[in-house]
């Protein structure tokens, strides 16, 4: 399998328009479950020069490569790229270990509460002897072959020696082909910390509240000096009994 692999390269790098992608890619979850996949990608160019140097078809060839792995295998298209993988599933960090044993020489995955502590040493060659072809690691084209080993950790990186930060917050390093690969990267988990969102709740609860009581308060001002300014009524005095019960006297007439 690993002169399978050194083969490859060498073709990819002695004709013109050939390209291909190893990958290797760690993704765990705060559980410490995930998936180890190797992917080998190869342009339609390449493949039927496999096919010709084979003199078999490439699907069975590459499939080969399954970089150490045991696990399901799938082929799919990635533009004009053909994309063989092998996928390997893990409930927790002490699985992901034993499924690491054909990729790694050291593999370390810690989890606790605060993060992820990893370390690895990758070597895709292992014992394969590189100066038995004419492959100069230094002549490589990474646009015609790439070799990445991409880790999905949980938690925010703190550390880490990797050779670029991808967009989606996953490390990724670059795999050599002449020597061994070593890899390390801590994360920690965002802190709860100070619930501030619920402060703000508050805050803009309470000034609503005291928005509404200090219209009320306007209003029932405003009702009460509109209350003070109407004239109030002249007082009515009762008319006198005495008054009304006297008969008038006639100047025609002694009622005596």
């Amino acid at each position: 399998m690993k002169h399978l692999l050194a083969i490859v390269a060498l073709l990819t790098i002695l004709v013109a328009g050939c390209r291909a992608e190893v990958r290797v890619l760690l993704e765990v979850d705060e559980s410490g479950a995930g998936t180890l996949t190797t992917e080998v990608a190869i342009n339609d160019q390449l493949e039927d020069l496999i096919n010709q140097f084979f003199g078999a078809d490439s699907s069975g060839i590459i499939a080969e490569l399954d970089l150490g792995l045991e696990g399901t295998s799938e082929t799919r298209l990635e533009g004009d790229m053909t994309v063989y993988s092998t996928e390997v599933s893990f409930s927790d960090e002490t699985e992901v270990q034993d499924a690491s044993a054909g990729n790694f020489t050291e593999f370390s995955l810690v989890l606790n509460d605060e993060g992820t502590s990893f370390e690895a040493t990758l070597d895709l060659a292992g014992e394969l002897d590189l100066t038995q072809f004419p492959v100069d690691p230094a002549t490589i084209d990474p646009e015609a072959l790439s070799t990445a080993f991409i880790v999905d950790l949980p938690g925010e990186p703190t550390e880490h020696n990797a050779d670029e930060v991808l967009a989606d917050g996953r490390l990724s390093w670059d795999i050599p082909f002449d020597g061994k690969l070593y890899v390390f990267a801590d994360t920690e988990y965002p802190s709860g910390g100070f619930p501030w969102w619920l402060v703000l709740l508050l805050a803009i609860s309470g000034g609503f509240a005291l928005a509404v009581w200090l219209a009320a308060v306007r209003r029932d001002k405003r009702t009460g000096d509109e209350r003070r300014a109407a004239p109030e009524p002249p007082p009515v005095t009762p008319p006198d009994r005495a008054q009304e019960s006297q008969k008038p006297e006639s100047p025609f007439f002694d009622l005596d």
